[in-house]
Formats: structure tokens, sequence, C-alpha cells
């Protein structure tokens, strides 16, 4: 991945010879033409009154669409699944006496049994329809508490089982095109182990909004990029050399796709900047909201759904945030990470609704690891094993709480795992259109989520 990832930071804007270009094709994704009277740039925009319910009965036939799209929202350092989906049981509150989330602010929905956390509360329309599923006790049993060995685990998807490949990345390897398409799998914002094939590379952008090569002025970038392309032949025998050199192609592709894109939205803005456009549909000005962070799930999931727009032939794209590993003044820290991910993900979907393209995409979270059940000394909570995870989309089999928390058989003062990890990304891969089982070593439990 490091050849990949490296050479992106670098090049990539390479095609268009400025940093500026590259900020520019990122703010096109984020765009929102379909948000009614939103500004440039805006990620606002009414959202829908209501919300479609999910399908009720199973399709009629078992071909999976060559266009289905997975999304995995990576929440970096491991969120705390108490907090998130909480239970009603009073052990929950005599384990956190002071970080409990207090009852009137609660999110009820309809899961008996759990609640969810207040920041969470644009998530709640979606999962009364039918739209949202939560498997709590999930985790796999050889993540342990360290960060570095749980996403290793997380991301091989082997639990324990070594493994130079990510979970997806098998799944890239199996369906390979022969890099045919860069933009078959992205990553914005993190790195992406998941993603890592032995042949499959996938585009990663670790900063979006710096997507772009600072050239000096009067440069010819055309020249820049056929000097990139001789470097990349003949191949060397070192090893990291030589990956450096193969991403080099499949690099320059992306960036090409991407300046083509950049050029046409930027046509549409133009035509409305200068008037030509169609009006806007109202004259009364409203407060425009904070704008999200760069690195936030807001802005990169923003950025997921133009990419899903433009059709480019993705079909797996990760979304990495941090800021989860809450040791300390957990109450106030996880409410604003919950919000960010709850108003990112509504914006994501509500986007893609109007675009008529939501039935098309699945969205997982993963995490790391779950908490402690219990608070510490600083107000805030330890890594622990099990958590919470969720699966959204049109066409999961929602309103309801797979599994248990088990707060009344912790483990060592651990939430124990009930569901094995691997069952979530059986799911995503069904999605995808298989293969599953192989790839994943065996047979786990769908819980009919699908």
């Amino acid at each position: 991945m490091m050849d990949r990832r490296t050479f992106l930071g670098l090049a990539g804007g390479v095609a268009a010879g400025s940093a500026a270009a590259g900020a520019g094709l990122w703010a096109a994704l984020l765009r929102d033409d379909s948000a009614g009277a939103g500004t440039p740039g805006d990620l606002g925009g009414a959202g829908p009154t209501t919300v479609p319910a999910a399908p009720t009965t199973a399709p009629t036939t078992t071909a999976v669409p060559l266009d289905r799209v997975l999304v995995v929202l990576q929440l970096g350092g491991g969120n705390d699944g108490l907090d998130t989906l909480v239970p009603a049981s009073g052990r929950y509150r005599d384990l956190r006496p002071t970080l409990a989330v207090a009852e009137d602010q609660l999110v009820r929905v309809r899961a008996e049994g759990h609640a969810l956390h207040p920041a969470l509360a644009p998530l709640a329309a979606r999962w009364d329809a039918g739209r949202i599923a939560a498997l709590t006790g999930i985790g796999l049993r050889a993540q342990t508490r360290s960060h570095f060995t749980a996403m290793d685990t997380w991301w091989a998807g082997t639990d324990g089982v070594a493994s130079t490949t990510g979970w997806l990345g098998r799944w890239l390897d199996a369906t390979h095109d022969d890099g045919a398409n860069p933009m078959r799998a992205i990553s914005l914002g993190a790195a992406a182990p998941a993603l890592t094939g032995r042949r499959a590379r996938p585009t990663v952008v670790l900063a979006p909004a710096q997507f772009g090569l600072r050239l000096p002025r009067r440069t010819d970038a055309a020249a820049v990029t056929a000097a990139l392309l001789a470097t990349a032949s003949p191949t060397a025998t070192e090893p990291w050399t030589a990956a450096a050199q193969q991403a080099i192609p499949g690099a320059l592709d992306a960036i090409r796709i991407l300046d083509q894109v950049k050029a046409q939205a930027a046509a549409g803005i133009g035509a409305e900047a200068d008037g030509s456009g169609a009006a806007p549909t109202t004259t009364t000005a409203t407060p425009a909201a904070p704008r999200p962070a760069a690195d936030s799930a807001t802005t990169l999931l923003q950025g997921a759904a133009g990419l899903i727009e433009l059709d480019l032939g993705t079909r797996v794209i990760l979304v990495g945030i941090g800021g989860f590993d809450t040791h300390a003044d957990q109450t106030a820290r996880h409410a604003a990470l919950l919000d960010d991910v709850a108003r990112g993900i509504t914006a994501f979907f509500d986007r893609l609704e109007r675009r008529g393209i939501a039935d098309r995409v699945l969205l997982v979270t993963t995490s790391e690891f779950g908490r402690r059940a219990a608070e510490n000394a600083s107000g805030g909570t330890d890594h622990g094993l099990a958590g919470t995870q969720f699966a959204i989309g049109p066409a999961v089999r929602g309103g309801r709480v797979v599994g248990e928390s088990g707060l009344d058989r912790l483990v060592d003062g651990d939430l124990p795992i009930g569901i094995d990890a691997r069952s979530l990304y059986a799911v995503g891969l069904d999605w995808l259109g298989g293969p599953t089982d192989d790839l994943l070593g065996g047979r786990f439990d769908r819980y009919g989520l699908l």
C-alpha cells in the first residue's frame, strides 16, 4: 500500500499541474447539486421529510447487480459501543455512575431494550424505517486490547491467522480486472490495509482536500507526467522500488480520470456562477452551518457520495476517521464524534436518495475494538473487546439489534464477543456479489441482515 499511498500524496495533481486543481476536484465531489438552494460546497440542503421504508419482501431474483457499492466507515481508536447503543440494563449505570448517558436524553427507537446516544438523533428516522441494523457484542477473539494487534486483526479478517492481505483486498484479487480501473476501490482519509491484495491496488488518498502536487510556476505539467512514466520502466530488481514503479501508471490513470470529472463539474459550477444556470428557488437567506472539518465523517462521506454519483465503476469505498480512543473526557468528545457520524451518514444517504441511487449502496461501520464496561478515573473508558457496529442502507433488514451486550457476564471486565466480525464482512461481500466464505475462511451467520 505504501507505494500507491505515497505517490498519490505527492503527485495527486500532476495532470492538472497544481495543488489548487486537486483541491478544486475535491470541492466538486463535495458539491451536492441535488440539494436545492444550497450554495456551492455547502454540505447542507433540505433532506427528505420522510425516509422510505426498507423492502419487506425478498428480491425476485438472486442475480447480484454489478454496480453495487460497499462503503466501510472506519471509526479509528475503538468506539465505545455501550454509549453508542445504550442498553436498558441497570448494570450499565452501575458500571458508569458518572459516564452513563442520562435516561431523559436517550433517543428512543424501535429497538427493544436499547436506545441511541442523543447525538445519533439524525439516524432515528432511518432506524424506525427499517434501514439500520445494529450488531452488538461483535468482535474478533484474536484482536486483543492493543491498537496495533486489534487493527491488524480487523483489517485482515482472519481472527489471528497471519495474513498479508485484507478482507476486502482478497475480494479485489478474486474479482481482479487487471487493474483497468484505478477507481474500483478507493480509500478516503486513512490508510487502507483492509483493501490490500496481492495483485489489486486501490487508490488511497490520505488528505483529499490537498489532493495535488505543488509545481513551480511555468512548470510543464505534461513533461513532468512523461518523466514520471519514464521512471516506471524498466522495473527495478529491488522490491520497494519496483512496487513504486508499478504504482505510477495506475496512479496517473486515477488522476486523469478525476481531472476529467473536475473539468465537467467546474463547467456546471461556472454556469451557475455567471448567472446562466437555474435561478434559486428561494430568496430567503438562512444562516450557514459551520463547515465540517476536512477530515470529518461528514466531509469524507460527501466525497464518497460524489464518487458514487460519477459512476466510475467504484465498488468499494473506505472512509477513515479517528478520535475514538476516549480514555478521558469521553462525554463531550464522544458526543461530538457521534454527531459527526450521524450527520455524515444522514447527508450521505439523503444525497443518494435524491439522486435515486441509494439502493445501490450498503454502508457498514468498523472499529478495532470496543471499550471496557466500567468507566475509568479520568472520565473515560479504556480499551476493551466487544463493541457495536451498524449496517445501513435500503436493502438492510433493520430496525433491530442483533446480539446482546453481555453486561451480565463480563470477561475480565470486558463485554464478551458473541458475534464474529466476519459475519458483518460476509454481509458486505455478499452485497458485492461474493465470493465470500472462501475469502473469510469459513461460513458465518449473516443474521438475515439483507
